[in-house]
């Protein structure tokens, strides 16, 4: 696990820098920071949406670099990883809130019973029920890693809303590559990804959807190609905002000492 100061930059090249140690304590030492917990760099998306919102705060980013990629792991597994972690943050760091910026994480927690273990932690989950609502043609096409498409969180999200919408889960776990990919400034190549989604959609079913769920934070970096796939799309939905949203108000009220998070 690293931890790096929120700056854009500076993320990307400790990224891309194995040999990269934490740049320094100082800005530990200022304010208690909101955490921003990923395996990889989807979640930066979420930062950013922090950043704009609470441009004082401090904003840590943690890569949990040593377990990328999420995605590729068990719920069990990940669920207790991810609880291990924000334990350990809680302890060493004293964060004001935690965020779990990866949606395989999120629903894995959700699955065996994590998700309210710890207050001022945020989850960010795919939004079936929003997407349900504000599709026009009820076809809309959910986004994500296979963790979370197989996740009984979403397979629960999903019966509830069966009658009302046609959704199209896909596995996309290619899409996490090609995102690390593009954003250290490699070529990505989607012709793999295309031939995935026409496995799962016939052509004809592809230019009917108007909706998608960007179902894990590093989607809405490759959100131009996936406009090239999903040339009808009317609504990209990325909860990343709505859960800023929710972290923001809750870190402006709180004035709560530590041992009462």
């Amino acid at each position: 696990m690293h931890i790096l100061n929120s700056s854009l930059a500076i993320a990307f090249s400790f990224w891309l820098d194995d040999e990269n140690k934490l740049y320094s304590s100082q800005w530990l030492s200022a304010k208690r920071p909101i955490v921003v917990l990923d395996s990889g760099v989807g979640g930066l998306t979420l930062s950013r949406q922090l950043e704009l919102l609470l441009p004082e705060a401090s904003i840590l980013y943690v890569v949990d670099n040593e377990w990328f990629p999420y995605g590729s792991k068990s719920g069990a597994e990940i669920s207790q990883r991810v609880q291990h972690l924000i334990d350990q943050l809680y302890t060493q760091i004293r964060p004001l809130a935690i965020v779990v910026a990866c949606n395989t994480a999120s629903v894995a927690m959700k699955d065996y019973g994590l998700d309210s273990c710890v207050q001022h932690c945020f989850l960010i989950t795919p939004p079936l029920e929003e997407a349900v609502e504000i599709s026009d043609q009820k076809n809309i096409v959910l986004l994500a890693t296979p963790g979370t498409v197989k996740s009984r969180y979403i397979r629960r999200a999903m019966a509830i809303t069966r009658n009302r919408a046609n959704i199209w889960p896909i596995a996309a776990q290619p899409l996490v590559a090609l995102s690390e990919a593009r954003l250290a400034g490699q070529v990505a190549s989607f012709a793999s990804f295309t031939k995935l989604v026409d496995d799962h959609l016939t052509t004809k079913q592809r230019f009917s959807i108007d909706t998608v769920i960007l179902g894990c934070t590093h989607f809405p970096h490759v959100i131009k190609d996936l406009e090239g796939i999903f040339p009808s799309v009317q609504n990209w939905l990325d909860p990343a905002k709505k859960v800023a949203l929710r972290v923001a108000s809750t870190v402006k009220k709180s004035t709560l000492p530590l041992a009462s998070l």
